[in-house]
């Protein structure tokens, strides 16, 4: 076999190997890979990234939803049935609504679960809120 044939062979079989040691590391990746971790999904960070907006809104950090971040703004109009006259109320019904979706959607998700339920309390029992 000529040197230029070995150099061939030698690099296809280091081709072939590089993309065997990719496909099993991918399939290993998979394999060990957490699934999603609950509340960690999107439709849960819409939610937090809107409720964060409004709070930041009713404790006067921004002055209104055009001062929320790109993301935020993005997900506004898939909450108006939270809306209320002011902010508080507003962020109170958001974090209730999170609450809620959250008990439906990930019952199983304990840490979550506790977290959204500080959070409708300590949104809903700000001062501002409209009883």
């Amino acid at each position: 076999m000529k040197t230029w044939q070995k150099l061939v062979v030698g690099l296809a079989a280091s081709a072939g190997f590089s993309i065997l040691a990719g496909v099993v590391w991918f399939i290993w990746l998979l394999l060990t890979s957490p699934s999603e971790p609950e509340g960690f999904g999107q439709d849960h960070q819409e939610q937090w990234a809107v409720a964060t907006c409004w709070r930041d809104i009713r404790d006067g950090s921004i002055a209104g939803t055009d001062e929320c971040s790109e993301y935020a703004q993005a997900h506004l109009d898939f909450f108006t049935d939270e809306l209320a006259a002011d902010a508080a109320t507003t962020t109170c019904n958001l974090s209730r609504s999170h609450l809620a979706y959250a008990r439906t959607s990930s019952p199983d998700a304990k840490v979550l679960l506790a977290q959204l339920k500080e959070e409708v309390r300590s949104d809903c029992s700000h001062s501002a809120v409209s009883r």
